[in-house]
Order: C-alpha cells, then structure tokens, then sequence
C-alpha cells in the first residue's frame, strides 16, 4: 500500500484512480471550449471581411465605430457554436444512454473512462489540422464535434467517473469522492481558462490546439494502464439477441431505472431531481456559450487574457470550496447543501447580466463561487436512490440529461443572445437565473418534504431495533439512503 505521511496526516494513494485523467481530458476540455469559440470569431471575421479589420475590431473605440460588422460577427459565431454542439451533443447523448452507460453495468467500467479521451484527442487534431491550413473552412468543425459526440463527449467521461468512483467509494464518504471530482474539475477548468487567454494572445492557435491534444492524448495513456476493469453484475440473458441487450434492453432499463416503483416516492425524487439536474446545466452551459461574445462586445471589450482570468478566478474559487468547505459540511443534508449553491449561482448570473464594467463582472466570482456544491451532491444523491448495479445507468442517465440540457441550451441562447443585441445583451443571463430560481422552489420543496420523511424513518428503524435487537440490511440501506436527502 502506497502511503504519503504529511505531519499527522496520512494519504493513500491507492485511493488516486480516475482523478488525474480527468483532470488532464478536463484541462484540454476547458482550454479548448474558449480556444473554441475565439477561434470560430476569427475565421468568421476573416472569411467576411479581412485580417486587418479583424484585429481592429478587437479596439473598443473602433467596435463602436463598426456596431454593424460586429453584431454581424456576433451573430455568426454564434449560431456556429450552436451547430457545432448540435452534431456534438446529440451523438453524445445517444451513446451514453445506448451503450457506454449499459457497458459500466453490464461489462466493465474501464471502456466507458477511455472512449471519450480518444475522442477528444481525434476533434482536437481535427482543429490542429484547421489552424495549420488557414484557407480550411469554418464547416469543418462540424467534423470535430461529430467525432467527440460519438465517443461520449464531455457527458460520456462525467458518466464514466462518477460510476467508477461510487462502484469503488464507501456509502459512508460517497458525496466527499463525488465533491474531489467535482473540485478537480473546477482545478483543471482554473488552469485551463486561466492559460487559454495567455497563450491565445502570446502564441497562435496552432500551438494551442497541439497542447490541447497532448493533454488529451496523455489523459488517455492513463487512464488505459491504471484503471481497473471493475467487474459487472449481470450476464446477458439466453435467448435475447445483441439488439434487444444492448439497444432495446438498454433505453428499457434507463427508463425503468427512473420510473420502476421503489419504496416511499423516490420515483418521485429522482424525476424531480433529474429536473432540477437539467436546470443546473441550462444555466451553466449558457453562461459559458455567451460568455465570450458578451464580453468581447462593448463596454466591455476584453481581451481573450481579460477573459481567462475571469473564467480561471471564477473556476479556482470553486474548486477551493468544493475541496475546504464541503468537506467540513458533511453533517449538513444534501439539499442544503444543493439550495446553498443554487443561490449563489442565481445571483451571480443576475450580477453578470447587469454588469457594464470590468470591475462589476470579477465581482460574480466571489458571489458564485459555491455553485460547484449542487453538480456534486445531486450525483450523490440520486445514486444513492438506486442500488450499485444501476449506477451506470443512473449515471447514464444524468450525462443523458446533461447532453439534452447543453444542447437545449445552445439551441435557446444562442438564438436568444443575437436577437437581444439590440436592446439588453445581458438577457440570456437573467433568463438563466430565472431558471435556477425555478430548481430552486424544486429543491426547497423538496428539502422540507425529505426533512420529514427522514425523520418518520428515524422512529420506525428505532421500534425495529428496541422490539427485535437487529436490523436487517435492506433496512439499513433504507435508512442510509434516506438521511443522504
């Protein structure tokens, strides 16, 4: 057993599992989403107009001067980002719910880590090979998003660490593992977004995009020698063809997997809770599809450096809480936890959307800096809710969720955000509040409703233990899962 002593403290580092691949898949993930967009507002800038007006229209005086060609450069990146998560997340999603999520379950946990790192290695040598030929066509990234999409994406890799980790993590410290991934998310997303701006304004593209593929290529070198290939609990019944276990079998069991009746309403909380789930995505995956153009546009008018150091305050902050304060808030019931966060989230993005200057925007970080707490404590509860060999599928689920949320997302603001140019730019994030204030009023419903029902379950596991001494391990599960909400 590998053991790090630090003072009193000891750290197995055989507890070290999917960790660092995600954090370098993430890192290339979070590098190359603003990499991204700024790269698709410079092509399109350049194939309308030319590379002279290009670099002026980044002056905030000349902006003004050319509101026309802006709004127009605006309004084109904008729908191609929305293209591009369309042949992305579409794919992803189907994936995850038809395969990668039945696979964890079915077969082992391994594959379902590594498919989505090669995808992203193969989409980032796509944007490699565009930024070396300057000519290519913007269309092209259409090609790069498919192929990440039919590995799984970025809900593909999410599904599969968190099945893998809650098939290894004890009940007992389930939302702490969940809350280090979610921190190493947001420590990579840090230094992802952090670096972007630096090395876009002192590099090229070229030279972004290669270390984009380097990180990716590396994460999946990792996670194919360390990870283990966890055993699954079913066999695939006789007489049932390949079709029927791994497609028609696989849409039936994630839909029983949400709607088979289980004890008390937790049919109930899981549907609420996927919702809830769904609005959480809405609201951070707008943010960061408008973000770059909402910023870049007067009165603003950041520098891609300006923007990275936003977006990399903004990623720390959470990571910091995600690995100080949840930890320490362990006695404290989920849905406090979930409504906490969602109320720091909701009043950034009101901030965000009213912000006129600089100062005002760095602000949002501070505020939202607890919005990391629902991601990882909504997971954990809702695997919580289901037994060990449905967590693929539960997982498989909430990726499922996570993919339809993005792309809802995409398709709603990025039509949204060119149409309220005009006349209130910061719309799409006060929608986006709108909609976590909803999940909100969800949660605190919920959070009284739950709060009883723990405490009904409470007396009645203590009348089975004073009349007969024991109690039964479904019992115990029971009681568990239930104090976990």
């Amino acid at each position: 057993m590998a053991v790090i002593k630090c003072c009193r403290r000891q750290f197995d580092l055989n507890l070290i599992t999917v960790e660092p691949g995600l954090f370098l898949y993430m890192l290339a993930f979070f590098l190359g989403n603003p990499t991204f967009q700024a790269f698709v507002y410079n092509k399109v800038c350049i194939d309308k107009y030319n590379e002279t007006f290009c670099d002026s229209l980044r002056n905030k005086t000349f902006q003004e001067d050319h509101k026309t060609e802006e709004d127009y450069v605006q309004s084109e990146t904008s729908y191609w980002i929305l293209k591009k998560n369309v042949v992305d997340r579409i794919p992803s999603c189907l994936i995850v719910v038809f395969i990668l999520g039945s696979w964890g379950d079915k077969v082992g946990r391994k594959l379902p880590a590594i498919l989505p790192s090669v995808g992203a290695t193969l989409s980032s040598i796509v944007y490699l090979l565009m930024s070396i030929y300057p000519s290519s066509k913007v269309d092209y990234v259409m090609i790069a998003g498919a192929v990440n999409g039919l590995s799984g994406g970025f809900s593909g890799q999410l599904m599969a660490v968190y099945s893998y980790v809650t098939h290894i993590a004890d009940p007992t410290n389930r939302t702490t593992r969940l809350g280090f991934i979610e921190a190493v998310n947001f420590l990579a997303g840090t230094v992802g977004v952090f670096i972007s701006g630096v090395m876009l304004d002192s590099t090229s593209f070229t030279f972004v995009f290669a270390f984009i593929t380097g990180s990716s290529f590396i994460g999946l070198v990792y996670a194919i020698i360390r990870l283990e290939n966890l055993t699954a609990s079913t066999t695939r019944p006789e007489g049932e063809s390949f079709c029927e276990y791994w497609f028609l079998g696989s849409l039936k069991e994630s839909g029983r997997c949400v709607m088979k009746k289980r004890e008390g309403k937790r049919t109930l909380y899981i549907f609420l809770l996927l919702i809830v789930f769904n609005l959480l995505v809405i609201g951070t995956v707008s943010e960061g599809d408008v973000l770059l153009l909402y910023t870049r546009r007067a009165p603003l008018s950041w520098s891609q450096t300006t923007l990275g150091y936003y977006q990399g305050l903004e990623n720390l902050l959470r990571s910091i809480m995600m690995f100080t304060v949840l930890p320490l808030c362990r006695k404290l019931r989920n849905t406090t936890l979930s409504l906490w966060g969602f109320t720091s989230k909701t009043i950034g993005l009101v901030v965000l959307g009213l912000s006129k200057r600089t100062w005002q925007v760095f602000i949002v970080s501070p505020i939202s800096m607890f919005q990391g707490f629902p991601l990882a404590v909504l997971r954990s509860t809702m695997s919580s809710l289901v037994s060990q060999d449905e967590h693929g599928r539960m997982f498989g689920l909430a990726a499922a969720v996570d993919s339809l949320g993005g792309l809802m997302a995409s398709v709603i603001f990025n039509a949204l955000y060119p149409a309220t140019l005009d006349f209130f730019p910061g719309f799409s994030f006060m929608l986006a509040a709108g909609l976590c204030g909803v999940a909100t009023g969800i949660l605190l419903w919920l959070h009284f409703v739950l709060k009883r029902l723990v405490l009904n379950d409470t007396i009645i596991t203590k009348t089975v233990t004073e009349d007969t001494g024991d109690i039964s391990k479904e019992d115990i599960q029971v009681e568990t899962a239930t104090t976990h909400l």
